[in-house]
């Protein structure tokens, strides 16, 4: 029964040894990531696991002017047409194998790269002089993300090939004369490999920027300008005020690419009358900064006395309490306020005798509860009060229980450990936040991994609580 006034209970905690927390900035850090297999996908899609090429002589050496195998079949040519066409019958061929990418993230730039492995092979038709050597490299696409002030993310990508032999050197004799030259293979490769890198890099840009960050941010930033009825039942508001944005470098895990996005903002609940509406103007800019992978939410409860005592009265239990056998006390219709800056407690009270004579009074007390945070138990021990009433039987009644009365109303109105009803609330949140589908193939997952009560503050109109509440949320998009 006592979990029914642990709103009650933890809004009514004004100790010393807590410190106070005015307009608490909540930090509220996020990742974004995407499944490396999307890229890996765009990739595997242009560039095949096997790459062959071939061609003849005269795709090396043509326009080679200053070549010196070039000028010696010139001059062959000139004495012995059949030398003419000497570098068609010139023949070259490659296969490589590429291994599967691996993803690596600097700063603002990730790489996915491609190691691979091969052959290069030239020879004459009619002739046994030839070469061949091995080939060996890397490629990849090289890609820099950024996010805008205004909330766009930009997608720069562009190829690379490293080869270990961009040409290859060869010797041959044509009739006693030693020709020498380099045969150049990377023009051959940059067709075979980087164009089709090139198409990759424009499928994985138009991926990266369609995500479209700043409409789903503002879509519900704009919802914030209003407060939102959270919970009908307690008349439960929530606000929210955005206050500044960052973004962190670019972050690689075993099989996702992500981005943190954090933001600072002051979040509020209130029970009762509606609060007044927000004054949000902008979006504000996210700029490059420090961001880590966890929240810090200081949520403050705050209520007016009126509405807080309909809440207490709503859920007061009906039963009586035990003072001594055949003797029964009552307590109804709770009233808070304020009375110098402490919190102020008048109750209508009733004294069951034998179930035959019900006396009643108010009781009336000012009370400074103590609020253990590392017990996490709430406590009165100094708690006393004064009894109004018109029944010569109760007030007799009164000074023979007094104690006892007394003990009642501390044990089961206002000290008890907190902590089971702090890991209900700890249980209700994640399972309420744990798995939202934010949109189409866009889902927040949230880990709360801590929520205790840090400040509680009261003035004439209000009395709060400051809960915080620690954890971590990612925003995965979907292949």
């Amino acid at each position: 029964m006592k979990r029914h006034y642990f709103i009650f209970l933890i809004l009514a905690i004004c100790s010393s040894n807590l410190y106070s927390i005015e307009n608490p900035t909540s930090k509220i850090d996020i990742d974004i990531s995407l499944k490396k297999s999307i890229v890996e996908n765009i990739i595997n899609k242009e560039l095949p696991n096997t790459i062959e090429d071939s061609g003849s002589g005269t795709q090396i050496f043509a326009g080679n002017n200053n070549n010196l195998l070039s000028v010696g079949l010139d001059i062959l040519g000139a004495v012995d047409k059949k030398f003419s066409q000497f570098s068609e019958s010139f023949m070259w061929a490659y296969k490589i194998n590429r291994t599967p990418i691996v993803f690596s993230a600097q700063g603002q730039e990730v790489q996915a790269v491609t190691n691979f492995t091969g052959l290069f092979k030239a020879n004459w038709n009619k002739q046994k002089q030839g070469t061949e050597i091995n080939l060996d490299g890397d490629a990849g696409i090289k890609s820099r993300v950024s996010i805008t002030p205004n909330w766009t993310i930009e997608s720069y990508s562009s190829p690379f090939l490293n080869i270990s032999n961009n040409t290859i050197p060869l010797t041959l004799n044509v009739y006693g004369l030693k020709l020498k030259t380099d045969i150049n293979i990377a023009d051959s490769l940059e067709k075979s490999v980087v164009s089709k890198l090139k198409v990759a890099t424009k499928d994985l840009d138009s991926k990266i920027s369609s995500f479209n960050l700043r409409e789903l941010v503002e879509k519900y930033w704009l919802q914030l300008k209003e407060p939102i009825l959270i919970n009908p039942q307690y008349n439960l508001w929530l606000t929210a005020n955005l206050n500044s944005a960052r973004y962190s470098d670019l972050v690689s895990t075993d099989d996702r690419l992500g981005i943190k996005v954090g933001a600072d903002a002051q979040i509020q609940l209130y029970f009762g009358e509606k609060p007044s509406p927000l004054n949000l103007t902008a979006l504000p800019p996210i700029n490059f900064g420090f961001v880590d992978n966890n929240f810090n939410i200081f949520l403050p409860v705050s209520s007016s006395y009126s509405s807080l005592n309909e809440v207490i009265n709503k859920n007061l239990p009906k039963e009586n309490f035990k003072v001594i056998p055949g003797v029964y006390s009552h307590i109804d219709n709770i009233a808070l306020s304020n009375l110098n800056n402490e919190l102020y407690i008048t109750s209508d009270f009733s004294v069951s005798i034998l179930n035959f004579l019900k006396p009643t009074g108010i009781i009336k007390a000012t009370i400074k509860p103590n609020f253990d945070a590392n017990t996490e138990t709430l406590s009165s021990e100094n708690f006393d009060y004064v009894l109004e009433t018109n029944s010569f039987m109760l007030s007799i009644a009164n000074k023979l229980f007094k104690n006892k009365i007394r003990k009642n109303i501390i044990e089961n109105y206002l000290s008890f450990n907190t902590s089971k009803e702090i890991n209900l609330a700890k249980d209700f949140l994640q399972q309420k936040l744990g798995y939202i589908e934010v949109d189409k193939n866009v889902h927040l997952k949230t880990n709360i991994s801590d929520l205790k009560i840090m400040d509680v503050s009261l003035n004439e109109n209000r009395i709060s609580i400051t809960f915080n509440i620690l954890g971590k949320s990612s925003l995965e998009i979907l292949d």
